[in-house]
């Protein structure tokens, strides 16, 4: 059985009065193997009650993933599997639209989401939260969904797609095969833009536990805040020990 350790925290930094951020990641034997879920969403600052689709999202993902350890799911192919889990997403993103209609307010958040079964990974991915795998270098393997708009004579990033923005979801979708070793960190966007790649590599290159983990992930968290970070901040890393 592959050796997985996980872990995740998030915090609403040191300026913003609430945190629009949820992170969630699991791990636990099922019939197909090793199963790891994680997902980080980070809810749209200018929408009001964001929070309210990224607790939806990360809560929808927790019980599809206690049903996979609930026998609901035991019968399925690994094939079949993710695309159940793909299809929850769907349901839960037009869970936030029905919502959104029927309270008349604005609600939306990103989703960055890593399956993995043993080895094999999935990633699905909405917004500009972000997956990194971490080897003996960091790399990206998920794209910031952002375009460039002008309002008021100011041009500024703003999100392309995101959960809630429509019925119609495009999820981006990649998958791969881990050889050992590798971790995935998971952020909402406040996490990466005051953090090294030489740190990351480093620090997550260490893990040997998940009480480790853990720590880890506070610690990004009080570094960035420290380097002036002014965002909430979302951390999770899913490391497979070789």
């Amino acid at each position: 059985m592959e050796r997985i350790i996980s872990g995740c925290a998030t915090d609403k930094g040191m300026v913003r009065v609430k945190n629009q951020d949820c992170i969630v990641c699991h791990t636990a034997k099922i019939a197909q193997g090793k199963l790891t879920v994680a997902c980080v969403c980070d809810g749209i600052g200018s929408f009001v009650y964001s929070e309210i689709a990224a607790q939806m999202i990360t809560e929808g993902v927790s019980l599809w993933f206690q049903s996979a350890q609930d026998n609901r799911l035991q019968a399925l192919s690994r094939e079949e599997l993710v695309e159940d889990f793909d299809a929850t997403l769907q349901e839960l993103n037009q869970l936030v639209c029905e919502r959104r209609k029927r309270e008349r307010i604005d609600l939306g958040c990103t989703m960055s989401a890593l399956m993995m079964i043993n080895r094999n990974y999935y990633i699905f991915h909405v917004g500009d939260s972000r997956i990194y795998l971490v080897g003996e270098t960091v790399r990206q393997i998920t794209r910031d969904e952002v375009v460039m708009s002008e309002a008021y004579g100011v041009i500024k990033p703003r999100l392309a797609n995101y959960m809630g923005k429509g019925e119609s979801l495009w999820i981006n979708r990649l998958s791969g095969v881990l050889s050992g070793g590798e971790a995935f960190l998971l952020g909402s966007d406040g996490l990466f833009r005051m953090l090294e790649e030489r740190e990351i590599c480093e620090k997550i290159g260490r893990l040997s536990t998940e009480r480790q983990v853990r720590r880890l992930c506070l610690e990004m968290i009080r570094t960035v805040e420290d380097r002036g970070e002014r965002d909430n901040i979302s951390c999770g890393i899913v490391k497979m020990k070789k």
